[in-house]
């Protein structure tokens, strides 16, 4: 009888361990597949955080008018819409596919005091309309840049401010105004007109 008391025990012991291991397994892929996934998208966009000196050089470019409306794409931490909410833009928002980010973000936002003038939404840019936004801030990558620019020009009003950090837009499509230096982190300033 205790033989079979043993056996028993031991097979709930391992079975207790596998469960645990699975559960590991399911919990790592959850917190980390929205960091993974980007991926395997066709426009393949990594978080890579703003840097201090590149959200600076972004709103020494930038200035809010009492009914401007600013939106990150691809806002990661939420960084540069807190900073457009802290410069006195009445409206920001950032769009982020990244849950986990898009979570942060909002908490950073609530701790910062900015929440009343940020908006944090989880979406796919290309099914987002910007047409009511008159200030764009574009973290792209390199093989996106064509498709967001053709978005861009479609759906932006006239005056429209955008600014494109660390790589250009679709020179066929627009005209950079001004070209900001930011070392290994270039900054494009454009005018819809």
């Amino acid at each position: 009888k205790q033989w079979y008391q043993r056996r028993v025990r031991g097979k709930r012991r391992k079975l207790w361990i596998a469960a645990g291991c699975v559960g590991c397994v399911a919990a790592s892929l959850a917190l980390a597949g929205p960091f993974i996934t980007p991926a395997l998208r066709k426009h393949v966009l990594p978080y890579v955080p703003a840097t201090e000196t590149t959200i600076e050089l972004i709103f020494k470019e930038l200035r809010p008018t009492p009914t401007s409306r600013l939106i990150d794409l691809g806002s990661g931490d939420g960084r540069v819409v807190i900073e457009a909410a802290k410069k006195g833009f009445p409206r920001a928002d950032g769009i982020e596919l990244n849950i986990w980010l898009v979570l942060y973000s909002r908490w950073k936002s609530l701790v910062s005091g900015t929440n009343s003038r940020t908006t944090f939404k989880r979406t796919d840019l290309w099914k987002y309309d910007l047409s009511p936004y008159d200030t764009i801030v574009v973290f792209g990558g390199e093989g996106m840049m064509d498709d967001i620019s053709k978005k861009l020009k479609e759906e932006l009003k006239a005056d429209t401010d955008i600014i494109s950090c660390r790589f250009p837009l679709d020179e066929r499509l627009w005209t950079a105004d001004k070209l900001i230096e930011d070392g290994p982190n270039p900054l494009w300033r454009y005018k819809q007109s």
